[in-house]
């Protein structure tokens, strides 16, 4: 499964769950952009630098299909290429919530258009499935990757909305914004 060679890489952090089911492999949780240097003589290494956080990808085979998460920084998207491109499927949708953009934007980046979202508060897992235009009722009895496969089915006619710009018109456009957080209530 794609997902145990990105964990013998150390890029899985924040782990909610990665499964397979069928000819698709889901995984919830943050990926690593930047690994963390080595910190020991066995090898360790510290925490990674960056990650896109909240990430909710399906893979179907060895390539990833949906790829979707959140960014506080738009700065970091090169590294999800850098990271990923090698295994993202030819029609990969990718779908991004990024804190530092003030309006949607679709992104070329090598070919690959990226639907980016502005979004300084929410679960990313609550906000695509409202792009998916689905509800809580449609997942019943399914699996966490089955989830998955029924949000990536529900965004085939998705179309992403906003500007289509170059990555270095994107990078142009930031705004100063802080992901918005909330204490124990």
């Amino acid at each position: 499964m794609l997902f145990d060679t990105y964990d013998q890489k150390g890029l899985l952090f924040n782990m909610n769950f990665k499964e397979a089911e069928g000819n698709y492999a889901g995984y919830r949780g943050d990926l690593v952009l930047e690994l963390g240097e080595v910190g020991d003589a066995l090898g360790h290494r510290k925490p990674p630098v960056s990650t896109i956080k909240n990430t909710v990808v399906l893979a179907e085979g060895d390539k990833i299909k949906l790829y979707v998460g959140s960014l506080d920084d738009l700065a970091l998207l090169p590294k999800i290429f850098d990271y990923y491109k090698a295994d993202f499927a030819p029609d990969v949708k990718i779908i991004l919530f990024v804190v530092n953009i003030s309006k949607p934007l679709v992104i070329d980046v090598d070919g690959t258009a990226v639907s980016a979202i502005s979004l300084q508060e929410g679960l990313i897992w609550n906000e695509l499935i409202d792009l998916a235009a689905l509800d809580k009722g449609d997942f019943k009895g399914q699996s966490a990757t089955g989830k998955i496969v029924t949000v990536y089915k529900a965004l085939s006619d998705y179309k992403p909305k906003g500007d289509k710009v170059s990555l270095s018109e994107a990078l142009s456009r930031t705004v100063t914004a802080t992901r918005s957080g909330r204490g124990p209530v």
